[in-house]
């Protein structure tokens, strides 16, 4: 074995325990490494597919393993085509085959049946969407269609669809529904064009009469994709069949989506879904903490409820932590040991943002380079995402008007000011313009978690 085959098993073998046996046989079975000599690495990739999606979503969990490898504080990573007929086409669909039989229902993503309608907690933040999707489960044909729900991330949008499949699959048999991420629908349809066999995925799909699409918001720039999604939306739509969709962005707020197919999404319901107010999240706490072997005092259950703000799967993991440390420590929990325990991993939002993490989630969105953002160009696709930046710096560094306006090139601070007057009163005029700001917010905190 050369040395670029026993560096590659290395870092392999770190990305499988990382990632999980799923996505790395999806996206690593069939790659090798070209060449590596401390600062630069070349992966060699069986098709052009692959090389983008890498280059997107694992550069840097490859510059984290190479530079420790060459002890080094950064790499150059490169990806490309195998010209050795050895590397074949990745297998998408059929490494997901060979996984455990439990893991797979009819090459479709197996259910958690944990996820029942029944178990949903309901309150002035999700009572629209669950109602909407009581109606998508009767016999019925519903007044409208499709149903698109839509809110931040771990609100309760997946526990819906899931919980509308579900009871499907055990109420009415002759129904047939399918339930999957957006991400494998596209996997999917990838290894349909690799093998020819599309013509089998269009029948697979656009045959169905419950279509339940989670995290719809993964098509994002990929025309592609959209172009064929739109075509089986539109059959199912034409054959009446019930389509359930879910994002964490109102179609209008899905960067880079072919207009038509957010108009399709907007052709019969669209709600959100908000974060659960206290006494839901109260609700939420004592239903989830029954479930537990320990006992979780009122009292504790209501400064969970008064901390955690942000999502259902925050809850839940906070109830397993203090759980386990209750039981490793062999002490009581009380407000004492939730105060040690969940302070600084759950309550803690002071982790620094830098202006970089808000730079690029913007510059990605808009689809704008760098240079025209700190441009002087007044057109709106440019001077528009330049004061969405500065409101952002204001809302989450707190950076004063002329810091802001130094960042960008001498600006004078009443231009910041102005630029952040005009987001905040669009922002309390336009509902699905304020979605968008708490889109943008969320997924720079994400990125910031990244780091």
């Amino acid at each position: 074995m050369n040395s670029c085959s026993k560096i590659w098993d290395e870092v392999l073998q770190h990305i499988r325990d990382r990632v999980g046996t799923l996505r790395f046989n999806l996206w690593f079975k069939n790659t090798r490494l070209e060449s590596f000599d401390g600062s630069n690495v070349n992966i060699a990739v069986p098709n052009v597919f692959t090389q983008v999606w890498l280059k997107e979503n694992f550069t840097s969990l490859l510059k984290e393993d190479f530079s420790r490898l060459g002890n080094k504080k950064d790499v150059d990573i490169t990806f490309s085509i195998s010209q050795n007929s050895n590397v074949e086409n990745l297998p998408l669909i059929e490494t997901i085959q060979n996984e455990k039989k439990s893991d797979v229902i009819n090459n479709h993503l197996k259910l958690n049946r944990v996820l029942r309608l029944e178990d949903f907690i309901v309150g002035p933040s999700n009572r629209l969407a669950y109602t909407a999707a009581l109606e998508m489960v009767r016999g019925r044909q519903p007044t409208f269609n499709p149903l698109f729900i839509h809110g931040s991330v771990g609100v309760g949008k997946t526990h819906l669809l899931q919980g509308v499949c579900n009871r499907i699959k055990e109420e009415q048999e002759v129904i047939s529904a399918v339930y999957m991420p957006a991400e494998k629908w596209t996997n999917e349809f990838i290894y349909s064009l690799q093998k020819g066999k599309t013509e089998a995925f269009r029948q697979k799909y656009r045959n169905v009469d419950m279509f339940l699409i989670d995290d719809v918001h993964f098509l994002s720039n990929k025309q592609g994709v959209q172009e064929e999604f739109l075509h089986t939306f539109n059959t199912l739509s034409e054959l009446s069949k019930k389509i359930i969709l879910a994002s964490d962005a109102h179609p209008k707020m899905i960067g880079q989506l072919k207009e038509n197919l957010a108009s399709r999404f907007m052709s019969g319901m669209v709600v959100k879904v908000d974060k659960p107010e206290y006494a839901t999240r109260l609700i939420i706490l004592r239903s989830k903490a029954s479930k537990f072997d320990v006992h979780f005092p009122e009292k504790v259950l209501e400064f969970i409820a008064e901390k955690l703000i942000d999502n259902i799967r925050e809850i839940e993991s906070s109830l397993i932590t203090l759980s386990a440390h209750a039981k490793f420590n062999e002490r009581k929990i009380d407000l004492k040991l939730a105060n040690e325990v969940l302070c600084e991993f759950f309550f803690n939002k002071s982790k620094i943002i830098k202006v970089n993490d808000i730079e690029g989630i913007v510059l990605n969105y808009f689809n704008i380079a760098r240079s025209d953002l700190h441009s002087s160009k007044k057109t709106k696709s440019i001077s528009f995402p330049r004061q969405v930046c500065m409101y952002l710096m204001k809302s989450l560094l707190d950076w004063s008007y002329q810091q802001i306006g130094n960042y960008f090139g001498s600006k004078k601070h009443t231009t910041v000011m102005f630029a952040i007057k005009k987001i905040t009163e669009q922002i309390e005029s336009d509902n699905q313009f304020k979605s968008l700001i708490e889109i943008l917010i969320e997924n720079v905190r994400k990125s910031k978690n990244k780091l």
